[in-house]
């Protein structure tokens, strides 16, 4: 993912007081449809919501405190320490192996959770990857610490919109939302933007899966 290219993107000059930023996660839920295109799982925010209000966005949220005490079972271990790779340049990472391997499961459980509790889907851990983290810059009156995951479920998981802050959600091929978004009809945030261009640039699923695993965190939105 390239700092330099997402941080040319226009954003407005803000001046809020320093606000610190809170740790979320976000998961891309992406398929090939047929006929090649790629296609992910979108949400449309309600236009009530306090945050990102009416824009189409991924499944995800804030991370709970239960999201730090949750305990995967044994056979998740292999998973974590491949989260604990993907993830050692960012908020996540630590010289404490220990420290390291919770923070990674603190983020994975509160992926998991977020999709189960918007979408009625579990996933199961190991089709989840380390994908993206970008952070919200000194100056807006909300700010994120979010680690975006990208996953890759079987064509017999079926997520619903069960959720009360979207008012729709499916499955769309990234070429339509970003048209529809150049179009102005609907609403992407910046770093939902930027994800989709990212992986457009991409051919195929194994194309994105064989990239680097190791994230690079990016400051801005």
């Amino acid at each position: 993912m390239d700092e330099k290219k997402f941080n040319s993107m226009a954003r407005p000059e803000l001046t809020h007081p320093y606000v610190a930023s809170k740790q979320a996660a976000s998961v891309i839920m992406l398929r090939q449809a047929t006929g090649g295109k790629l296609e992910v799982y979108v949400q449309h925010r309600a236009t009530t919501m306090d945050f990102a209000a009416g824009a189409v966005v991924f499944p995800g949220g804030r991370t709970d405190a239960e999201d730090s005490v949750f305990k995967f079972e044994e056979d998740a271990q292999p998973v974590l320490l491949e989260h604990v790779n993907g993830w050692q340049r960012t908020s996540l990472g630590s010289n404490n192996r220990d420290r390291a391997l919770s923070n990674s499961s603190m983020m994975l459980r509160t992926g998991l959770r977020e999709v189960e509790e918007e979408t009625g889907v579990g996933l199961q851990p190991h089709i989840l990857r380390p994908w993206g983290n970008l952070i919200t810059p000194v100056g807006y009156p909300k700010r994120f610490d979010t680690f975006f995951f990208l996953a890759t479920p079987d064509d017999d998981v079926l997520p619903e919109n069960i959720t009360t802050e979207a008012v729709s959600a499916d499955w769309h091929s990234i070429e339509s939302i970003l048209d529809d978004a150049e179009a102005e009809r609907l609403a992407l945030m910046r770093p939902t933007k930027f994800l989709l261009m990212d992986i457009l640039e991409q051919n195929t699923i194994d194309d994105l899966l064989s990239r680097d695993p190791v994230v690079q965190p990016i400051r801005g939105l």
